[in-house]
């Protein structure tokens, strides 16, 4: 962890039983809507609720071996790094810190990393011709 990141506090964001296993939950928390996820053989996950194909919501996706699967267009996400396992996404999506104290479940809102730009575009390209 970063020192920047090691001063950002966990924030609270759900109890335990707020979240059925393989379910998850969008908590509004600071301006941003985060998706809480209890993983299906336990333990929690949490990442912006986007998907980085069309910005929709990604609540409701399935939870599979350690992916979520946007509700939208079937996109695959890993839940350890954000990164797209298949398309239609490209990019990543943003995955926080998660810790659980007792019954509450905590966010770290750390700043994601610099998204990386469209591995398809083409460079100097604007729109279409």
């Amino acid at each position: 962890m970063t020192e920047q990141a090691a001063e950002i506090p966990f924030r609270f964001v759900a109890k335990t039983t707020d979240v059925e296993p393989g379910k998850t939950k969008c908590v509004p928390l600071e301006g941003r809507n985060v998706l809480v996820i209890h993983m299906p053989h336990g333990g929690f996950k949490a990442i912006e609720n986007q998907c980085s194909h069309e910005k929709k919501s990604m609540e409701g996706g399935r939870i599979r071996a350690g992916k979520i699967v946007c509700p939208h267009h079937g996109a695959n996400f890993d839940l350890e790094t954000g990164k797209a396992m298949s398309a239609p996404a490209v990019l990543p999506i943003t995955v926080y810190p998660v810790k659980v104290e007792g019954e509450d479940v905590l966010v770290q809102l750390v700043e994601p990393k610099k998204k990386p730009g469209n591995p398809f575009a083409i460079p100097g390209a604007s729109g279409f011709f």
